[in-house]
């Protein structure tokens, strides 16, 4: 099959007659399978039900698509981020050419973002308390749903926009990555954390933040550091956010935390210790969370 240029899509945001939509569903994902059956659907086809989908959208929903070649794929995403629809709706487009899932996270809610506010805190904290000084500040860059496409070997013509990225300036991709989602977007986070190791040298710690909904409107959390190791692997630690641990944590030991050689890599200012850590405090980001779970109607577990 031949693609055309991304830009080519646009004159079909708006034709919507030849459309397949996803049936109305009350699970927040919504999945489209290729089968053995029924020829595999165009770039075309996709692109166009995801911005007509889009402006029906009024609570969180995950728009998923599955086996979709790499190429494909690529182009769906450079085309979405020159959408008028897709960027009006600050929706965020992922795909991971090794397992060949598209999905496009809609309206997330206000738990998905409560990190971006903890990590502020928490860099205002390391200058404050002499963690990092001014030229670190300076060199230290973050953001949140810039759209990366860089990757290489089999995870060549994937695209990420992370929840939230801290690298130095000077690098192009990141060296610390966060994603968060509920329990049923588990396994794409999962997938995801492996492309940004194997697809990317820089990135060192890959953080995985997971909710999940529970009976009378109760919510639990926990976080997941991912690391390389020496052997070449990976290496995991966990630690709760809800249920709080019971009886406390010791004082200072209930932080995750990773290295400023983990942050700058390469480039490391001079004179500073590369083994120094900079902590995430968790009982405050329980604490913004318990604030966040308020608006949505939700307590902790």
């Amino acid at each position: 099959m031949t693609f055309r240029h991304p830009s080519s899509f646009f004159d079909l945001e708006w034709s919507f007659n030849s459309l397949e939509l996803a049936s109305p569903s009350s699970t927040r994902t919504l999945r489209s399978n290729g089968s053995t059956e029924v020829p595999p659907r165009s770039a075309q086809a996709i692109f166009n039900e995801i911005v007509h989908k889009i402006p029906t959208i009024r609570e969180f929903t995950e728009l998923v698509f599955e086996s979709i070649p790499p190429e494909q794929g690529s182009l769906i995403c450079r085309s979405l981020s020159e959408s008028s629809v897709f960027e009006s709706s600050n929706a965020r487009a992922n795909f991971n050419s090794f397992t060949g899932t598209l999905w496009i996270r809609v309206m997330p809610t206000q738990l998905h973002d409560v990190h971006h506010r903890w990590f502020m805190l928490a860099a205002r904290r390391w200058t404050k308390q002499g963690q990092t000084n001014d030229a670190e500040d300076y060199l230290m860059d973050f953001g949140v749903g810039t759209t990366f496409d860089a990757f290489t070997g089999q995870y060549t013509h994937s695209s990420k926009e992370p929840d939230l990225f801290l690298r130095p300036a000077t690098y192009c991709l990141p060296s610390i990555v966060v994603e968060s989602g509920w329990s049923e977007s588990w396994p794409r986070l999962h997938d995801d954390k492996n492309l940004w190791f194997y697809g990317s040298p820089t990135v060192n710690v890959v953080i995985l933040l997971k909710w999940s909904k529970l009976a009378r409107n109760r919510c639990k959390g926990k976080v997941e550091v991912w690391t390389r190791n020496p052997a070449g692997g990976l290496t995991m630690y966990e630690k709760p956010i809800f249920p709080q641990p019971v009886p406390a944590p010791a004082p200072g030991t209930d932080v995750i935390q990773f290295t400023k050689l983990d942050l700058f890599g390469q480039q490391m200012v001079a004179g500073q210790d590369p083994n120094m850590a900079l902590p995430l405090d968790l009982s405050v980001l329980r604490d913004f969370a318990r604030q966040r779970m308020l608006f949505m109607g939700l307590t902790p577990a």
